[in-house]
C-alpha cells in the first residue's frame, strides 16, 4: 500500500488539484493522453486513504471498457482493497448494473436483453419476414 505522499507524487499542478478536490462530485475533462484514468484511480485511492470515503461509497465512470479496467487494475495495486464490487466501470456497464438490480421498478422482467446495433437490425429484419414487409420497398436500417 502506497502513503498519502507517494499517492500524489509524480502528478502535475492540474492533476495534483484533480485528485486533492474535497469529497464532493466532480467531473474531471481532459483530453486524451493527459493522464485522465490515472487521475481518477488516484483520487479514488486519495478519498479512500484518507477516510472521506469507502470504496462502496463512490461511483467512478468511464467511457471505454479499456480504462475501467485499468482503472480497477490500478487502484488494487494502490490499496490493499477488494474493488469487486465496487460502483466502477463505463456508463454502460453500471447502467445495466442499475437496471438489472432495480428491473420491477423500471417495469423489466428479470431477464430482460439490451440490444446493439446489429442485434436490432436482426430482429427488425426477422420482423419484417414475419409480416412479409418487403425489405426492398422498406430498407431495415430505415425502419
Amino acid at each position: 500500500m502506497q502513503n498519502q505522499d507517494s499517492l500524489l507524487t509524480g502528478l502535475n499542478n492540474k492533476q495534483l488539484e484533480a485528485v486533492t478536490l474535497p469529497h464532493q462530485s466532480a467531473l474531471i475533462l481532459a483530453g486524451a493522453g493527459s493522464g485522465k484514468t490515472r487521475v481518477l484511480t488516484t483520487r479514488i485511492a486519495w478519498l479512500i486513504q484518507t477516510g472521506q470515503i469507502s470504496p462502496m461509497g463512490l461511483m467512478a465512470v468511464t467511457f471505454t471498457n479499456k480504462a475501467a479496467k485499468e482503472m480497477l487494475t490500478r487502484l488494487t495495486a494502490m490499496l490493499p482493497i477488494n474493488t469487486r464490487g465496487m460502483w466502477a466501470g463505463t456508463f454502460h456497464g453500471l447502467c445495466n448494473r442499475l437496471l438489472r438490480a432495480h428491473h420491477r421498478e423500471a417495469g423489466l422482467p428479470s431477464t430482460f436483453q439490451i440490444l446493439d446495433t446489429a442485434d436490432q437490425l436482426s430482429s427488425i429484419k426477422r420482423l419484417m419476414k414475419l409480416m412479409n414487409v418487403d425489405d426492398e420497398k422498406y430498407a431495415p436500417k430505415q425502419v
